[in-house]
C-alpha cells in the first residue's frame, strides 16, 4: 500500500485549480504538464493563476511549492504583473 505524502496531495490539488481556472486545460494530464513545464518557464497565464491561487486562500508557500520556485519569486512575479497590467491600462 502506497501512501500519499503532503507533497502528492498538494500536486494534485494544484492540478485541479489549473483545470477549474484555465479555458484551455480539458483533461487532468494537462492540468500536471502545466506544472511540470512551469518549471522551466513560467508566463503571464501562470502568474494569474497564481493570483486566482492567492484569492483562493492558498499561501505564497503553498504557490511557491506548486511551480517549484521560492515564496519570494511568487511575491515578485504577482507584483510586476500587478504593475505591468496597471501601467497597459492607462
Amino acid at each position: 500500500m502506497q501512501t500519499e505524502t503532503a507533497f502528492d496531495l498538494r500536486y494534485n490539488v494544484a492540478a485541479m485549480y489549473i483545470a477549474i481556472l484555465r479555458d484551455d486545460i480539458a483533461t487532468p494530464e494537462q492540468a500536471f504538464a502545466v506544472i511540470e513545464d512551469s518549471v522551466h518557464k513560467l508566463t503571464d497565464k501562470d502568474t494569474v493563476d497564481m493570483i486566482n491561487m492567492r484569492i483562493g486562500g492558498m499561501s505564497y508557500k503553498e504557490i511557491a511549492e506548486i511551480y517549484g520556485i521560492s515564496d519570494s519569486s511568487v511575491i515578485r512575479r504577482i507584483k510586476r504583473y500587478k504593475k505591468k497590467t496597471s501601467q497597459t491600462a492607462i
